[in-house]
């Protein structure tokens, strides 16, 4: 009985393990002004790919603010080789999000060259 148990926790971990590979990004990847440096957390980056071919990717930015809070944020799109790529959605959006409580903001690029990201969050407020 033992093995059995054994095998399905080595499992089970392995599984959880892949599914959150691709949770790590880099301080290149998300930028955040002074201000929401130390308000706003990032506690997830998913990216996929939909269509077949374009970068999808899904963060989820958490206010630790006792109050509610706004923020701008913007998505850019990068190839291989790191050169910028022209997105008909570009500029600043704007969230509002509750004190305590985490807001997903979502991109797609228009590319399929696209292989990376930045992210920048501003201060609204």
């Amino acid at each position: 009985m033992r093995p059995v148990i054994t095998r399905t926790l080595l499992l089970a971990s392995v599984l959880l393990v892949g599914c959150y590979a691709n949770t790590i990004t880099s301080s290149q990847q998300i930028r955040k002004d002074g201000w929401l440096a130390s308000h706003a957390n990032v506690r997830v980056v998913r990216e996929t790919k939909v269509s077949d071919d374009l970068l999808r990717v899904d963060v989820e930015v958490e206010n630790t603010q006792p109050f509610n809070s706004r923020f701008n944020y913007k998505f850019e799109f990068f190839d291989a080789e790191g050169r910028l790529l022209f997105s008909p959605v570009s500029g600043y959006r704007q969230e509002q999000v509750a004190a305590g409580a985490f807001s997903t903001v979502t991109a797609t690029a228009s590319d399929p060259r696209a292989a990376d990201f930045r992210l920048t969050l501003t201060n609204a407020d």
